[in-house]
């Protein structure tokens, strides 16, 4: 009688399958760090550019628009002209909250693409707070992390 010895036994399939699940969750609980940096990052990028558009769209309709931040709920509004129509309304995690330093809760863009007035807001989540800066003169404005 021949024995075949060419499998792998139980136990040592057993080994094989703990080692990699603990692998699998080990790699798992380091991406959530990441993934809490990157939504962040996601929204400067999205309200930058969400900004620019608010620019670009007073330039080109050589009109007045506005940009409302809701202190109390997670969105921002685009306005455009006297009529305040809106072009764009933009919600996101509900962790991340704007603080009004002194520019207040609506920027305004003039028909040139200027802003109306310089200022400040911030924008904390969880403990990052982020101070995006709005300068007078062309329009300019940074992000920075404090």
């Amino acid at each position: 009688m021949s024995v075949n010895n060419k499998g792998f036994t139980l136990v040592e399939i057993l080994l094989v399958l703990s080692i990699v699940s603990m692998m699998t969750l080990i790699s798992l609980l380091q991406l959530r760090p990441l993934h809490d940096s990157k939504k962040i990052d996601q929204f400067l990028h999205q309200l930058q550019n969400d900004l620019f558009y608010s620019q670009q769209y007073a330039i080109s309709h050589s009109e007045m628009t506005k940009v409302f931040f809701s202190e109390t709920e997670p969105f921002y509004r685009i306005y455009s002209g006297a009529k305040n129509k809106v072009i764009l309304t933009r919600t996101f995690d509900e962790s991340i909250r704007f603080q009004y330093i002194t520019l207040g809760s609506t920027l305004y863009f003039n028909s040139n693409g200027n802003v109306q007035r310089s200022g400040s807001i911030r924008v904390k989540y969880k403990g990052d707070t982020y101070t995006i800066t709005f300068l007078l003169g062309k329009g300019r404005f940074y992000v920075a992390k404090l």
